[in-house]
C-alpha cells in the first residue's frame, strides 16, 4: 500500500477529530445564528480567496441546494462569483474591491459573513470583512492559522482553527466544517 495514501488518511483524520474537539461549541453557535439568519430572512455570505473561493461556492451551494434531502432553498451567496466583475477589477489593477463591492451590491440589512483563510493577508478579504462590520453584521473566520491570521480581530463573531498549515488539509477541513455547517442549520430549521 502507498504510503503516503496512508499518512495523508491519518493525518486527515487526526486533524478531523482535533477540529471538532476544540472547535464543536463554536461551530454549534456559528450554526445557531445561521439557522436563526434564516429563518429571520437574512443571508449568509461566503468569501474565499485563491483555491479556498471555490471552497466558499461549495459551501454557498450547499445551502442554496442541499445535502442530503429535498428541501426549500436557503440564501446563501458566495461574493465574487461574477467572473466579469473579477476580470474588470483585476485588468484596472482593483481586484482588491472584488468582495466589497459584490457586498455592496447586494445591501441586504441581515447577512452574516463566512470568511475562509489559510492566514496570510488578503487585502480583498480584510476589505470586505471591514466593511461587513462597519455596518453592524457578523463575520465568522475559518482559518488554518486561528488567532494568528491577519484576518483575526475582535470584532469577529467567532474564528474557528483548523489547525493545520497544509493547503491540501486546509481545503478539506474547510469542506468539512462547511458540510456541517449546512447538516447542522438544516437539522435546526427542518427538524431532520
Amino acid at each position: 500500500m502507498n504510503s503516503r495514501i496512508m499518512q495523508a488518511g491519518k493525518q486527515n483524520g487526526s486533524l478531523i477529530a482535533r477540529f471538532c474537539d476544540t472547535q464543536h461549541a463554536a461551530l454549534s453557535r456559528f450554526a445557531n445564528k445561521v439557522a436563526h439568519l434564516f429563518a429571520d430572512g437574512g443571508q449568509l455570505l461566503t468569501a474565499g480567496a485563491g483555491i479556498f473561493h471555490l471552497v466558499a461556492q461549495l459551501i454557498a451551494t450547499q445551502f442554496v441546494y442541499r445535502l442530503d434531502f429535498d428541501r426549500p432553498a436557503l440564501p446563501a451567496i458566495c461574493l465574487g462569483s461574477d467572473a466579469a466583475l473579477g476580470s474588470a477589477l483585476a485588468s484596472a489593477g482593483e481586484y482588491e474591491q472584488l468582495f466589497v463591492r459584490h457586498y455592496r451590491a447586494l445591501a441586504g440589512e441581515k447577512q452574516m459573513l463566512l470568511l475562509l483563510s489559510d492566514g496570510n493577508p488578503n487585502p480583498a478579504l480584510q476589505r470586505v470583512r471591514d466593511e461587513v462590520l462597519d455596518s453592524g453584521q457578523d463575520v465568522v473566520l475559518i482559518s488554518g492559522a486561528g488567532v494568528r491570521d491577519p484576518l483575526y480581530c475582535d470584532d469577529l463573531e467567532s474564528c474557528l482553527d483548523l489547525g493545520s498549515g497544509s493547503r491540501a488539509r486546509q481545503i478539506e477541513l474547510m469542506q468539512f466544517a462547511g458540510h456541517l455547517l449546512c447538516e447542522l442549520v438544516e437539522a435546526e430549521l427542518f427538524q431532520c
